[in-house]
């Protein structure tokens, strides 16, 4: 059965965009050599999630858009949608969005962002394992990552990985035991 994945990157201090969702400060990190890992990771994922404010960045930049797996939105709006692009919108719980999925697939789900979405699904005991990577770079202010959390997370480290580009990838699975 697929893990639920959290594969994101922030700033040291704590950030994943600027306060109007600008992303740019990633791009002096952006190699074509080094891909940090995302390809093979995205071999194993089957479904991708994210809030709609993420989904919105998205289709200003379609690049972003994983066309290779299906896309559940979280979302109350009504929001457009990009041809083939396989997308559906979910505003029930995220435990049944998980039980819905792990029915469909027993391919991982990627939980793209953004913070909010995260943080919820953090809370709610459902992520399994955390990547997250720091960009050596520190913003003073943006949007934080885990801005919605509602109590401490413990967290077992699984591994590190030092890139030639300065960024830490920090890899965590979550401790249930103690989560309890």
């Amino acid at each position: 059965m697929g893990k639920v994945l959290v594969y994101i990157a922030s700033s040291l201090d704590g950030f994943i965009a600027r306060r109007d969702d600008d992303i740019s400060w990633l791009d002096r990190f952006s190699i074509d050599s080094v891909d940090y890992g995302f390809t093979e990771f995205m071999k194993n994922v089957g479904t991708a999630i994210m809030g709609a404010r993420t989904y919105e960045q998205s289709l200003l930049h379609p690049e972003r858009l994983l066309a290779s797996v299906k896309n559940y939105i979280i979302t109350r709006r009504i929001l457009p949608v990009i041809p083939g692009i396989d997308t559906v919108f979910w505003h029930d719980s995220l435990p049944d969005l998980v039980n819905t999925i792990k029915k469909e697939s027993n391919m991982n789900i990627f939980i793209i962002g953004g913070g909010q979405i995260i943080s919820r699904f953090i809370d709610e005991g459902l992520v399994d394992e955390i990547r997250q990577f720091i960009i050596p770079v520190i913003l003073h202010d943006g949007i934080p990552l885990y801005s919605k959390l509602t109590r401490e997370i413990y967290l077992d480290l699984i591994d590190t990985v030092k890139y030639q580009t300065g960024i830490v990838e920090l890899r965590y699975s979550l401790n249930k035991e103690q989560n309890q």
